[in-house]
């Protein structure tokens, strides 16, 4: 039995990696096939439930509350640094994490089914990513080059899946047994972060010069005694039924705007930004801020480091007005982490297959629509008894049962 509810009509699924724009000199591109038909168009922002605020809007103010100083006096740590992470979340003993717990960083949940393993444990030590040549990203050096990646949920939504016994897959398989629906709180907020340590970052972008003018540049945190640079961010609201996503880049990210452009009406005196079709991995210069978004930053308490972060774009649907699928990503999250490609993929198309069977995991369905790089509006079958788990795919780091003697 199909136990959800989707649009009767379906759309076009894009599954062209990395190359849905090429253009007559895409020959001097590598990552772009000449043969590829556009199938895609960049995601823009759109209305937010409740506000008068389009999606960019809503998305800076997002961030701007939960980057401010937890302690006005001091840079760090930040309040999306003090919720819970994965493991705090999806775990047999969950707890919300106090005041002095170190970092969690974790694999790539896309990087691991991209692989074709979902095996091994949530947290990890930062990692060479798979793809580090795509964004012209080291794999040589000392110390050895990486990736980190961290996934915090605010309060609320924390409390949701802890409430309801949905962080475990003993909890997801009685959920399931008595239909549950599962509707997060309009409040929650998921925020994925990519960090470098600040070695690596000086390595992969020379002309930074010195750590100490990356500590000028980047929000930095310390891990294990190692510094970390953050340099991409992806953010998710319930405050829209089918969430509000957005997805931030540090402006010295290489190729940040390349593929699908740039796109930001409310924080970038530049609200839109072509991607450059003669070259890859080319830097797009600062995103000056508007006078709006200044102010919101000033009265949160920002550092000014923050200035350096650039919206890329947000997304609050499948398909633009005509039906053509949006497209989303992030050139670190889904580029050099991910598998490989900007251009064909989708925030919501992809979580929206997020989901548990009778037995409280994922079916290998849902689960291999990560790798496959969906855009558009869903495909009803592939959740054919399935239970959304509202976007979110820490559904498949739900522990199982605990093994007997």
């Amino acid at each position: 039995m199909t136990r959800f509810a989707f649009p009767a009509i379906v759309g076009t699924m894009a599954i062209i990696g990395g190359a849905c724009f090429a253009t007559s000199n895409s020959a001097t591109r590598p990552d772009v096939n000449p043969n590829t038909v556009a199938v895609a168009v960049p995601a823009r922002a759109g209305a937010v439930t409740g506000t008068n605020q389009n999606s960019d809007e809503f998305i800076w103010r997002l961030l701007a509350g939960f980057a401010a100083p937890v302690k006005p006096t001091q840079p760090s740590p930040v309040v999306f640094e003090t919720w819970a992470s994965d493991a705090d979340v999806f775990s047999y003993t969950p707890h919300w994490p106090g005041p002095n717990e170190p970092k969690k960083f974790q694999r790539s949940v896309l990087e691991r089914t991209s692989g074709g393993s979902s095996a091994g444990p949530i947290d990890v030590s930062c990692a060479t990513p798979g793809n580090a040549a795509v964004g012209g990203f080291p794999t040589h050096g000392t110390p050895t080059p990486c990736i980190a990646e961290e996934v915090k949920r605010n309060r609320p939504q924390y409390d949701y899946i802890v409430n309801n016994n949905l962080n475990t897959q003993a909890g997801l398989r009685a959920a399931y047994a008595k239909s549950f629906q599962v509707v997060m709180p309009t409040e929650a907020i998921s925020v994925k972060g990519d960090w470098v340590p600040v070695q690596t970052l000086l390595q992969w972008l020379p002309s930074l010069g010195s750590i100490a003018n990356i500590q000028k540049l980047y929000y930095t945190n310390t891990s294990g005694g190692v510094e970390y640079a953050l340099v991409s961010l992806h953010v998710s609201s319930r405050q829209n039924t089918n969430w509000v996503w957005g997805t931030f880049e540090h402006q010295m990210n290489p190729g940040r705007c390349d593929d699908i452009g740039c796109y930001d009406t409310f924080g970038a005196t530049n609200p839109a930004i072509p991607p450059n079709r003669t070259a890859v991995n080319t830097q797009y210069g600062a995103c000056e801020k508007t006078p709006q978004l200044a102010a919101v930053m000033a009265q949160a308490g920002l550092s000014a480091v923050w200035n350096n972060y650039c919206l890329k774009s947000t997304m609050v649907d499948y398909t633009a007005p005509d039906g053509t699928p949006y497209a989303l990503g992030n050139s670190v999250i889904e580029r050099i982490v991910g598998n490989g490609t900007v251009a064909a993929s989708s925030c919501i198309a992809c979580h929206v297959y997020a989901s548990f069977g009778s037995a409280g995991t994922t079916l290998p369905g849902a689960q291999a629509m990560l790798p496959y790089n969906p855009t558009g509006k869903p495909i009803p079958a592939v959740l054919d008894g399935s239970l959304q788990f509202d976007f979110m795919w820490g559904v498949l780091l739900a522990p199982p049962p605990p093994k007997t003697q």
